[in-house]
């Protein structure tokens, strides 16, 4: 099979200038999710889609490909995923006459994401009939008790707030961790799109973390969760 790990990696940050070439723990934010495609067993292609010629350079020597660097029309802070994959897909069946059969789209904003998770979730799209295999976590704080700013005061999010005044009545709510992103290509493109009908969770097991770096706060907490939170967490064994 021919599976291709995209890598969108924008020059451009609001948050944190220069975010996919900072340095956390000894590597560029951009070198974790190559490192980890060409850890995994079945990943074959790896493609980084970026605008940024420093970017791409790193991503180069880190062993990825970089066949273009992104037209600045898919390179804007208002630019879709869906943007990055219709254009790397369609330049290499037009330049290549390359189609894939899977895609996995890995950010550089989520460092610890591993190759036994990348491969789990392709051997699953694989066994099952889902469109799309989407890593995902319990919410940790429930939309249920959430508040609208509605003009002067707050609204209740749901009419059933008073109903979930314990958080084990809550149902069972999950987010996309945007840490992967397994899916079929001939579903994307039947559809258009990523989030196709039958989507199949990828669970995190216990030890597994997921961080979306969006702040310089984030990127702390994360190069401190790398340096000591294999240490520390002995003390709760």
């Amino acid at each position: 099979m021919k599976i291709l790990a995209i890598i969108p990696a924008r020059a451009g940050s609001k948050g944190i200038q220069n975010k996919n070439i900072r340095k956390i723990n000894g590597n560029h934010l951009i070198e974790y999710p190559i490192i980890c495609a060409k850890k995994s067993k079945f990943v074959n292609r790896i493609i980084v889609s970026t605008d940024g010629e420093k970017i791409a350079k790193i991503a180069k020597n880190a062993g990825a490909e970089v066949p273009f660097l992104r037209p600045k029309k898919y390179s804007h802070s208002k630019a879709s995923q869906l943007d990055v994959i219709k254009h790397t897909v369609n330049f290499l069946q037009k330049n290549e006459s390359y189609v894939p059969d899977i895609i996995i789209i890995l950010h550089p904003t989520n460092p610890f994401v591993t190759s036994n998770l990348l491969d789990r979730s392709i051997k699953k799209l694989k066994k099952s009939k889902a469109d799309l295999i989407l890593g995902v976590m319990p919410v940790k704080t429930h939309p249920f008790r959430s508040f609208w700013h509605d003009s002067q005061y707050l609204k209740k999010f749901s009419s059933d707030f008073d109903k979930f005044y314990q958080r084990q009545l809550f149902p069972s709510l999950y987010f996309p961790t945007g840490d992967i992103y397994t899916f079929w290509y001939k579903s994307f493109k039947k559809y258009g799109k990523v989030f196709c009908p039958k989507i199949e969770p990828l669970f995190y097991k216990k030890d597994e973390i997921s961080m979306n770096i969006d702040t310089p706060f984030d990127l702390f907490l994360s190069e401190m969760t790398m340096k000591y939170w294999e240490n520390y967490k002995k003390n709760f064994k």
